[in-house]
């Protein structure tokens, strides 16, 4: 009752076809339109720096970031008439439900990559940075729309001067560049996109149900119908924010609020609720058996990892609770969740992950950032938005986005309820941010309206101060390290760090013989002479022991000689003829094979690595289909003092597995004389002089 309290509040709006404004003159039409269009090509160059290029020297359209496949793997399911994929294809991320498998990611992704996977194979994998530059410019598109709606509702045919037009340029500038969205572009996997197609799904469903609320049309109640489907196909708590946001607008509808004509579209906007909810729900029953929610205990994640059953125990089942409040509120909203150092890029978030309070088990942490220090104008704008809204009587026609302000909170409450605090996750906050913070924006310039040019000029020198800081801010957070970088990426970044800050880098670095567990984020390490350069990300693992036996907090910056081996591969026969497994390297008494898969492929295994009751991660992995004579090409790492193998295969990480002991490694070349054997091996690692130059100049400085 108090919610539909708040939003009847005011007098009843006449009805719209009264109260619309007159089409704004075409010359604001037309310089809105410039500042917005020159803020997004403005943040497009760091967006696309950090999407396709990100340290590597070349820029890549299709930079393909593990996970990247399982939108893939989930759209050739619907191509055959169902939603369950291959068993084992998803490792932990996979829920088993009546003997098969299936992705907990929705299906909007997926729907997206069907006409491209019926044309082609070769992209496979490699459709996430496409799909999330889609997504970027739909979010930066709607926002621009969306602001201008606002205006129209707030201030109708009030003159849009250069100042206010230009503020609005800054403010799409900074959803686009200076917030969490440029963070989700230097990873583009599967987690990354679901946040970023969420972003901008939401965001659009935001638009087109304030155009109803607006004047409504059936063209605009089915636009809504659509985008809020859409959302519903994408991301659960966004998509159901945006039923609550259908629901609210046909209460709206009901109680008179649009004029008493305008009750007739109360079972039209019902049913813009109704079928996205039905639609979503029909989905996750298909691969759950239930209609809403996610059965946790079912993931493969839940039957490996102890802590995970844990967390489940600790909340009766569910990975959403109340008691989750004090710690993600502390983590997303808290005044100081940022850091500045005198290390470039100089701002990052957090140097260990973010702590749990009141006794609440979480599932996972990560270091985090929190939104008031790193989006500092859309938080203040967005303070100053809800005031405006909530206000008794507030200016225009704004009283009608009430409903929707509550409706895109209601995006960001699952996250404040889920037991995992992560960066990426400050985006369901966005969609609030974006409506909430252009409503203030608005209001700005409103109460400037006949005032002198010394305020307006004060109020544009601010604007710019904030955007500039929260895009550089958000860039620097976007290109520090993280796991998902290669040892290319990650050169190229110490490398810049050492030429700006190399006295200030030099405080950073340790040196010792055996690799921490943990260390704060940025540390540098040195192991012995050099034989290896590490990174810290400051994630812990101590709830995965066998990530934190691998030292997974650590990520390999330069590795010394023997550590890395690439191998070339070619099968001189079909793979059913392989009956026994191939070895093609040796490291002190264990071994790696080439052997078939339970699924008919072949795959590789790790035997002897000095821990054979851990139960994760896997020492198998990568199942590939052989063709006869066709080359293969595995990059192996045998690295001593993460105690870890890895293995690439043509590019793609399959398998990272515990290794113990000091090698060193062997290939296991086949000699010459064994003619045309079935299986070829060739050790192919490429002589680098330069394998530690890096490392040697930290150690040459300390």
């Amino acid at each position: 009752m108090g919610a539909v309290a708040t939003l009847t509040a005011t007098e009843p709006l006449r009805p719209a076809s009264a109260t619309e404004p007159p089409p704004a003159p075409s010359a604001d039409r037309r310089r809105f339109t410039v500042a917005v269009v020159v803020g997004l090509a403005a943040v497009s160059l760091p967006y696309l720096w950090v999407l396709w290029d990100f340290w590597n020297g070349t820029p890549n359209a299709l930079r393909p970031v593990p996970p990247g496949f399982f939108y893939d793997l989930q759209a050739r399911a619907m191509l055959h008439g169902h939603l369950y994929v291959p068993n084992g294809s998803l490792g932990i991320e996979g829920f088993f439900h009546g003997g098969r498998e299936f992705t907990y990611f929705g299906i909007f992704p997926s729907l997206l990559r069907m006409p491209v996977l019926l044309a082609t194979g070769r992209l496979d994998g490699r459709l996430t940075a496409p799909s999330m530059l889609l997504s970027w410019v739909v979010t930066g598109v709607f926002t621009s729309m969306l602001l201008w709606r606002l205006r129209l509702m707030i201030r109708g045919r009030a003159v849009l001067g250069r100042a206010e037009a230009a503020s609005y340029g800054l403010f799409v500038a900074v959803v686009g560049g200076g917030s969490v969205i440029i963070y989700l572009a230097s990873s583009p996997f599967v987690y990354n996109e679901d946040f970023a197609w969420s972003v901008a799904l939401t965001t659009a469903s935001l638009f087109s149900l304030l155009g109803v609320l607006e004047r409504p049309s059936w063209s605009r109640v089915l636009a809504a119908g659509t985008l809020i489907l859409l959302a519903n196909l994408n991301r659960t708590p966004t998509g159901y924010a945006c039923v609550i946001g259908a629901g609210l607008t046909a209460l709206w509808f009901w109680l008179g609020r649009g004029g008493p004509e305008q009750r007739r579209w109360v079972v039209p906007m019902l049913g813009v609720a109704a079928v996205p909810f039905v639609a979503g729900c029909a989905v996750t029953y298909g691969k759950f058996g239930l209609p809403v929610g996610l059965p946790m205990a079912d993931q493969v994640w839940a039957h490996v990892n102890a802590h995970r059953r844990q967390f489940l125990a600790a909340n009766g089942g569910k990975a959403f609770s109340f008691g989750f409040l004090p710690s993600t509120v502390v983590a997303y909203l808290q005044p100081l969740g940022i850091r500045f150092t005198d290390v470039f890029p100089f701002v990052t978030t957090p140097t260990a992950p973010a702590a749990s309070y009141a006794g609440a088990v979480l599932d996972q942490t990560y270091p985090t950032g929190s939104i008031p220090p790193t989006m500092p104008l859309l938080f203040l704008l967005s303070c100053w938005g809800v005031v405006s809204t909530f206000r008794p009587r507030p200016p225009g026609r704004l009283a009608a986005a009430r409903i929707l302000l509550v409706a895109a909170a209601a995006g960001a409450a699952g996250v404040l309820l889920w037991g995992y605090i992560a960066n990426r996750y400050m985006s369901d906050f966005m969609p609030f941010l974006i409506m909430a913070g252009g409503i203030g924006l608005i209001d700005v310039w409103r109460r400037l309206a006949g005032r002198g040019p010394r305020p307006r000029r004060l109020v544009l020198a601010s604007l710019v101060l904030l955007s500039a800081y929260g895009l550089f801010a958000n860039v620097a957070i976007a290109v520090e390290p993280s796991p998902q970088m290669t040892q290319a990426q990650l050169k190229e970044f110490v490398t810049v760090q050492s030429s700006f800050t190399k006295s200030a880098l030099e405080s950073t670095v340790r040196h010792g013989t055996t690799l921490p567990y943990w260390a704060p984020k940025g540390e540098l390490f040195i192991a012995g002479n050099c034989s290896g350069l590490y990174y810290s990300t400051g994630q812990t693992y101590k709830d995965v022991p066998g990530q934190q036996l691998m030292h997974w907090t650590w990520v390999p910056i330069q590795q010394g000689p023997g550590i890395a081996h690439t191998i070339d591969v070619t099968f001189n026969t079909d793979q059913r003829y392989l009956t026994h497994p191939v070895p093609i390297l040796t490291f002190g008494g264990a071994s790696l094979y080439l052997r078939q898969s339970p699924l008919g492929n072949m795959e590789v295994q790790v035997v002897n690595e000095g821990a054979d009751s851990l139960p994760f991660p896997l020492p198998t992995g990568g199942a590939f289909p052989v063709f006869v004579h066709h080359g293969y090409q595995f990059q192996v790492v045998t690295d001593p003092n993460m105690n870890a193998i890895t293995v690439w295969q043509d590019g793609h990480k399959v398998m990272g597995h515990y290794l113990a002991g000091q090698g060193a490694a062997h290939v296991l070349v086949t000699p010459a004389s064994a003619g045309r054997a079935p299986v070829v091996v060739r050790d192919v690692t490429p002589y680098d002089p330069h394998l530690v130059n890096l490392c040697r100049s930290l150690l040459r400085g300390m």
